[in-house]
């Protein structure tokens, strides 16, 4: 058995990097053969688990980061025979959140260097593969502007972040689309934001679609109808709660597949990855990945 560890140096605001010396002392106190990769540019994550898939048999994968280099390492492990686990060491951590409460990222390494894998669901959107919840509308905006805004001299973190918001809010575009979840057929001339969940968290810990569940075999699809400004505040502390879905203006489906289609392009977020699309194809992958949970 092989273990390799991916590990996102900038992840976590450089938490990542301090914990490198922790997780080689755990995987020589076990007597593990094991490989440290460090990612040099975005996707390359994805590049190195490809090239050790097609190397070993028996390779247990580690995504050392958040959300986002989980999802880089998917990319490169899927359709192989390895096994995929992630040590959580980014800002969000939230596909993990589905399944525990454990958030210290060593403790995590432990448990799962002896785990045995479960099989979870996975989504495929378009070409891109996806573990966590993919979103249009709003909550998109916010990660476009808050990378816009983090490109301009002296704006970081929060101040980067809060400044997403403001302007989206400004921004404010409720979207018209087209959805078809499985059999049916559903035209929303104003949207807010729609999510398509596999697990129940996204954003640093909103819980975003409740009634997900990584492993039954289905998408459940959370749409959201088009609100003003004011109603945005009062709305959000209710989404981070989970408490939106009893809204008059949400609404909650589940499906094996569905597609959107936009009047014009939208920005949709994928466990990190952002895109600007007007039409998407999603469809859920039963038992699709080898999951190594704490």
């Amino acid at each position: 058995m092989e273990h390799l560890l991916i590990v996102n140096p900038v992840a976590g605001k450089g938490k990542t990097v301090k914990i490198i010396p922790d997780i080689k002392s755990i995987m020589e106190k076990h007597s593990l053969s094991y490989h440290m990769e460090i990612t040099k540019a975005p996707k390359h994550a994805t590049e190195i688990a490809r090239e050790y898939v097609k190397k070993y048999r028996n390779l247990r994968v580690y995504a050392v980061g958040g959300d986002g280099t989980l999802n880089e390492v998917l990319q490169g492990v899927v359709g192989s025979d390895a096994l995929l686990g992630n040590i959580p060491s980014g800002t969000g951590n939230d596909f993990l959140k589905s399944f525990t409460d454990e958030t210290d990222p060593l403790a995590i390494l432990s448990k799962i260097i002896k785990a045995r894998p479960v099989p979870v669901d996975l989504c495929k959107m378009n070409d891109l593969y996806f573990l966590n919840i993919a979103s249009a509308g709003f909550d998109a905006d916010v990660v476009a502007n808050t990378r816009y805004l983090k490109r301009l001299p002296l704006i970081k973190g929060k101040i980067a972040y809060i400044g997403g918001i403001l302007l989206s809010l400004i921004r404010l575009n409720n979207f018209s689309a087209t959805f078809y979840i499985d059999n049916e057929e559903i035209y929303m001339p104003r949207v807010l934001l729609s999510a398509f969940a596999n697990g129940k968290y996204y954003g640093g810990g909103m819980k975003a679609v409740p009634s997900a569940v990584p492993d039954d075999g289905l998408i459940d699809v959370c749409l959201i109808e088009g609100i003003g400004r004011l109603k945005i505040f009062l709305f959000f502390p209710r989404f981070i709660k989970g408490k939106h879905v009893k809204m008059k203006e949400v609404s909650v489906r589940r499906c094996m597949s569905l597609r959107m289609v936009c009047s014009s392009p939208v920005h949709v977020n994928a466990d990190g990855e952002l895109f600007t699309l007007k039409e998407m194809n999603i469809e859920i992958i039963k038992k699709g990945i080898n999951f190594l949970l704490p």
